[in-house]
């Protein structure tokens, strides 16, 4: 996984690439609680440090 440095924020989207999971997974994951994200304006962004500790932990996260 090769997240940008500089870049802190990710979308759903940009946070499913870099999983290489599927983007109904990541809203999955975030409405269960598993994934945190915060709300910029009416947008849902996934903090960096998140995707870095789902990617760490080798959950079981099975793709779609």
């Amino acid at each position: 996984m090769n997240l940008p440095e500089a870049k802190q924020l990710f979308s759903p989207n940009s946070a499913a690439d870099a999983l290489d999971i599927s983007r109904s997974k990541i809203y999955g994951l975030m409405k269960s609680g598993g994934l945190r994200f915060v709300m910029v304006d009416h947008h849902r962004r996934i903090p960096a440090d998140e995707i870095r500790r789902i990617a760490s932990e080798g959950t079981t996260i099975k793709k779609d």
